[in-house]
Order: structure tokens, then C-alpha cells, then sequence
């Protein structure tokens, strides 16, 4: 992975590679300095540097390489800060469709002096179910609050 990110997709391209590789170097080189957070679903806010890729490590630790897929839903960009909504496809290695768990998830970069780095990725697991017939985006949800 280069050193320099030079674009938000850039910097969430090498996320979701290093996620999927269970390579934690290639996670440290994503992330930005100490004032990132992080919350994995169903988990507290991780704050800092070291929590956040402690996180990571518990996480690829004896684990194989799972299945990750992932699609941009939504993206707003505000100068050197970048928000990306995404759906996550999560599973064991070589899952199909039907074997991923979707995780929605907020990521946020800034850019910095290194390129674009990760400061926040937010991961949940909804809790109600996708309607495949929905258009992409609309909301035929029940809300939950």
C-alpha cells in the first residue's frame, strides 16, 4: 500500500483490503493519529491510536482471512473531511451471498499531510431487515428512533 492515500476511496479501498487480508500493517497505515475513534458492532467507542488498532489485532488474531465486500451508499465531502455510509458484506472465507452478514457503517477521512487517513469507522448491525425490493437509499424502513 502506498504511504500517501490520495483520495477518500483510496484511503477506504486500503481499509477493507487490510480488513479482508487481516493485515494489521496495512490497517496502522489507514488510520490517522490519536485522535481517531472507532466502535465495532455491538462495542463501546475506542479512542486513540493504540485502542483502536488493539482492537484490530484482537480481531485478526488466529482468525483466517474472512469474506468482506463493501458499497458505497452515500458520501458527503466538506474540504479535507470525507464521510462515506457504507454497507458491509461479512463472512467466513469463501462465503457466498447468502453466508454474509450485513453490517452498515459510517467512515470518516481526513486529509492530512500522509494523504487521506481514516479518524472514525462506526460499525452496526441493523436491526431491522434489508427490503430487497426497496430502491437503494429510500427509506421503507421502520424506524427505530
Amino acid at each position: 500500500m502506498s504511504a500517501s492515500l490520495k483520495t477518500p476511496e483510496a484511503a477506504e479501498h486500503a481499509f477493507y483490503l487490510a480488513f479482508a487480508n487481516t493485515d494489521l500493517g496495512a490497517m496502522a497505515r489507514v488510520w490517522d493519529a490519536d485522535d481517531v475513534r472507532c466502535i465495532h458492532p455491538g462495542g463501546d467507542v475506542l479512542t486513540g491510536a493504540a485502542a483502536v488498532l488493539e482492537s484490530w489485532r484482537e480481531i485478526f488474531a488466529g482468525a483466517a482471512a474472512p469474506t468482506v465486500r463493501h458499497r458505497l451508499l452515500h458520501h458527503a465531502d466538506a474540504g479535507a473531511i470525507s464521510i462515506h455510509l457504507v454497507e458491509e458484506r461479512i463472512g467466513p472465507p469463501g462465503a457466498d451471498a447468502a453466508g454474509l452478514t450485513r453490517v452498515l457503517a459510517t467512515n470518516v477521512y481526513r486529509h492530512t499531510a500522509r494523504g487521506w487517513r481514516m479518524v472514525l469507522h462506526h460499525a452496526t448491525l441493523p436491526l431491522v431487515e434489508e427490503q430487497p425490493d426497496a430502491p437503494r437509499g429510500d427509506e421503507h424502513h421502520r424506524l427505530l428512533h
